[in-house]
């Protein structure tokens, strides 16, 4: 079974678990996440709060402080949440603290319902798809925006709906066939939806499009208790 939850806000009422979750949360903390992790850091750790963050960056300074409320890097922070901060040069070997808007949020709620916690992005999705086909129960969390449903995770979601189920047979929920028709109807990453325009009027044009490229990065990232970290392919 696929399930899909088109804003991590549908997990509040969960009370049954899957195999696996798969979270997306394209512009831009999933992004964010598979760019850092490819480009060498030892590990990710997802926080909800700026508070929480801040504290833990108190107990471990050599962490890298980062993240977002509403697009902004928030005052004190190291670094926001544009997948191009996060070079090799930046990021290699060091350990990130990451809070987001909605991103952090829907990681942190897949991992109370699922025992083992991916994240995707359009930059990783066919090893994605990979890792995922081991599994029957499968939820595709996408983290939406403010409560919204996002049309870029939507996109995400049908495009990893549409290559599992080439490789074998799943029942689908509904949420799962509105996402999988959204994709078949334009069959390539379509970021005209307002949180992409948002981003493009705070200048963050070009995050939009490095977000929309397919495959770049061989590797997906895996919750490993408090922390994400690599899982290599090749």
């Amino acid at each position: 079974m696929l399930t899909t939850f088109l804003t991590h806000n549908e997990l509040d009422t969960i009370s049954y678990t899957f195999q696996a979750a798969i979270v997306i949360d394209v512009l831009r903390a999933t992004s964010t996440i598979v760019t850092a992790l490819s480009n060498g850091a030892r590990f990710v750790i997802p926080v909800g709060k700026i508070e929480e963050a801040v504290d833990i960056k108190r107990i471990q300074p050599d962490l890298i402080l980062s993240g977002e409320r509403n697009g902004i890097k928030p005052q004190g922070f190291d670094l926001g949440n544009s997948p191009l901060e996060y070079s090799e040069e930046v990021v290699s070997g060091k350990g990130i603290i990451l809070t987001t808007s909605n991103g952090t949020k829907a990681i942190q709620k897949a991992k109370k319902i699922a025992g083992n916690v991916y994240i995707a992005a359009f930059l990783n999705i066919s090893y994605v798809v990979e890792q995922l086909s081991a599994y029957e129960n499968i939820a595709i969390i996408c983290a939406g925006n403010e409560s919204e449903v996002s049309y870029e995770d939507t996109q995400l979601a049908g495009f990893i709906i549409s290559k599992l189920t080439e490789c074998k047979r799943y029942s689908l929920s509904d949420s799962s066939l509105i996402a999988l028709r959204t994709w078949e109807a334009i069959r390539r990453p379509d970021f005209s939806g307002t949180h992409s325009q948002k981003l493009i009027e705070l200048g963050f044009g070009r995050d939009v499009d490095f977000c929309q490229k397919i495959d770049v990065f061989p590797s997906v990232p895996i919750c490993k208790g408090e922390r994400i970290v690599r899982n290599l392919i090749k």
